[in-house]
């Protein structure tokens, strides 16, 4: 942070260039990281005083306390404007009058046992008069070009009337009339807060604790600004030390972000007559921190695939020793050594400075990102150990009832004669099938052959390939469903991901296993080729994981799996051991659940946005938000059957509907 001159101030201003400043002598900082028609104003949260002020003062610390409104310069963090009084109001009241600015009374009597001098009172109109300029500066840019723009009075006190809501507005201020509308978007808006073990309530009225100075002087000089005080329950601070906690403060600055730029728009609407949204008053860049996060982000997550470490180096081997024994031999996998310090990799995550990120949402999304790749390294560290299946648990989660209930009834339903009378394809005709379809596609990526693999085929997206195992046979069904799925959904993700200025959409979001295979089984389904057989497999997996989670025995599973289920011995195998390989993996649940969100999310209205790259379900609005805001490449490559699709059979689709 820097320290300015208010001429230097007021030249940087001008230029409408960015600034994080102390005003030298005047006890204000201001921070402008986007010149934004918003402006957050915190004007009695400062205790700082000039050494000779306190002998002078009548007023104990508690007493200072209740009229220095402590801590709520922390709600104004994220703001893309705020202006702070970092100076305890008794030594200057900046919404007072001028004539009043340096207050002699409060509601508990005296504020000075020996009155203020000529010299204080002097110094008070001076870092006035200083403030309002500054501020009447700042407001003509933002007018410049017609502009209207919403200047917020922020406080933080317990009400007069002895309300107990946790905003309230007071209706009392500034000299434009028909402010109501205004008034009645901003209460909306914060009516929709969501704060953690909070219920939120509103209201607006009378206050009459504070002055509205502010308001009256500059609605007064400026016909496009707008002046709107808003009290904030102090819930959020210690009530004695006035120390704030620090997740519910977060959590408070994030929604009056959102809620004051959403309300500068309705206000803007208001004034131009046009449809305005809070993206067109939004920064179209993205900032430098997110960038340089996002670097290093990358770099240490490289080395970080899961599949190369949790798939069985001797998985061949223990799979014929499990045949000859007739499933009674108890596997034994190995896995490759991880090749990483994940003590360093894990206390290097938590270094990145994710606190320099200062739009909300890129925050939160960037703190649940190294949270998550922490989750992964726990993952990895594990393998082979009883801390595995702990981990795989609070990385994937597990099947829960409904998940259940759907795997059984798909399970329960009758065979399908035409499916089975289809002829099978060989791993080689599999291959040339997948390189046509990417050239179609206009799809650059490799296929290949691999010994590798537990899947007849996956998307390799550090080597750009899709893998065929060397053995796999599907029938011609399956092996256009295969295509949809890899190609179509993982290839084409893997892709766009590369365009985008974010390494984040490579790397994959929080949840987007979940997304990811479950938008590809909805690929499957809209290009017609989803079979009976698929979803029985995908109900199997779900089944296998909570045998896995009950009884911890791949022996069991299999049993399972082939004698109540009708499973062929080979693929219970598999199945089993897909979820029991590294010590339990539950991975494989998210395919059914996947599907069932994918599929409901669709039929509401455009998904594109989830094709950007490796993304997550819940993140759906905000990657549409940043799409519409340009800071994100729109996905070049499409999800054939998501673009075109077809009818399935009859009975598919009433399987499909029924699954809760």
């Amino acid at each position: 942070m820097q320290t300015l001159s208010e001429a230097r101030l007021l030249e940087l201003i001008s230029q409408r260039r960015p600034v994080h400043a102390r005003i030298r002598g005047a006890g204000l900082r201001i921070r402008i990281d986007h010149y934004l028609p918003v402006v957050a104003c915190v004007l009695h949260a400062g205790t700082t005083l000039p050494d000779d002020y306190g002998e002078r003062l009548a007023v104990n610390d508690e007493q200072r306390q209740a009229l220095e409104e402590r801590g709520c310069e922390h709600l104004a963090e994220l703001m893309p404007i705020s202006i702070i009084q970092e100076e305890s109001r008794l030594a200057c009241d900046l919404n007072q009058p001028l004539s009043h600015c340096l207050p002699e009374h409060s509601d508990a009597g005296a504020i000075w046992q020996r009155l203020p001098t000529k010299r204080m009172r002097e110094r008070a109109e001076r870092s006035y008069r200083r403030f309002y300029r500054i501020l009447d500066a700042l407001i003509d840019i933002l007018e410049s070009k017609g502009d209207a723009c919403l200047v917020v009075d922020l406080h933080s006190h317990t009400l007069s009337n002895h309300s107990t809501s946790l905003f309230h507005i007071p209706t009392e201020t500034g000299v434009h009339d028909g402010k109501q509308p205004l008034i009645e978007a901003l209460l909306k808006q914060l009516a929709r807060v969501k704060l953690p073990q909070l219920t939120t309530s509103v209201s607006s009225g009378p206050d009459n604790v504070e002055s509205h100075q502010l308001a009256n002087d500059i609605e007064r000089r400026h016909a496009n600004t707008r002046v709107l005080s808003l009290v904030i329950s102090p819930i959020f601070r210690e009530p004695k030390s006035g120390a704030v906690y620090p997740i519910l403060t977060e959590a408070l600055a994030s929604a009056l972000h959102e809620a004051l730029l959403n309300t500068a728009a309705h206000h803007a609407h208001q004034h131009s007559g046009r449809p305005v949204n809070v993206h067109d008053l939004l920064p179209d860049r993205l900032p430098s921190e997110v960038l340089k996060i996002d670097r290093a982000l990358k770099k240490l997550a490289r080395g970080l695939e899961t599949l190369l470490y949790i798939n069985p180096i001797n998985l061949s081997a223990e799979q014929r020793r499990f045949q000859r024994s007739n499933g009674r031999y108890a596997p034994e996998f190995r896995y490759r050594p991880l090749r990483i310090d994940p003590f360093a990799h894990r206390e290097k995550l938590y270094r990145l400075p994710v606190d320099t990120i200062r739009d909300p949402a890129l925050r939160q999304l960037y703190r649940e990102a190294i949270d998550a790749l922490a989750q992964r390294i726990d993952l990895l560290v594990s393998i082979g150990s009883e801390r595995f299946l702990y981990n795989s648990l609070r990385y994937y989660g597990e099947p829960d009832d409904i998940d259940l209930a759907n795997a059984r009834f798909l399970l329960h339903a009758a065979e399908r004669q035409q499916e089975q009378q289809q002829k099978s394809c060989s791993a080689e005709q599999m291959l040339e099938f997948f390189s046509r379809r990417a050239r179609e596609w206009g799809l650059h990526c490799r296929t290949e052959l691999s010994d590798r693999i537990l899947a007849a085929a996956m998307v390799s997206s550090g080597r750009n390939a899709l893998l065929v195992r060397r053995d796999a046979r599907v029938t011609e069904s399956e092996m256009q469903a295969l295509a949809h799925h890899e190609l179509g959904i993982h290839m084409v993700t893997t892709l766009n991901a590369r365009r985008q200025p974010l390494q984040i959409f490579s790397l994959g979001l929080p949840g987007n296993t979940h997304a990811q295979e479950g938008l590809a089984i909805l690929s499957e389904y809209l290009c017609g080729h989803l079979t009976l057989g698929r979803l029985k497999t995908l109900a199997l997996r779900v089944i296998a994981v909570h045998q896995m989670l009950h009884h911890n025995d791949l022996r069991r599973t299999w049993r399972t799996l082939t004698e109540d289920y009708g499973c062929s011995p080979d693929e219970a195998f598999s199945i089993s051991a897909r979820v029991h390989r590294g010590g339990g993996f539950t991975k494989d649940h998210l395919y059914l659940s996947g599907f069932r969100e994918a599929l409901r999310l669709y039929q509401q209205g455009d998904i594109s946005a989830l094709l950007i790259g490796k993304t997550g379900f819940s993140y759906l609005p905000l990657l549409q938000e940043l799409l519409a805001r340009g800071l994100l490449q729109p996905p070049e490559y499409q999800a054939p059957a998501l673009t075109a699709p077809v009818e399935s059979h009859p009975e598919i689709d009433y399987l499909v509907r029924s699954i809760r």
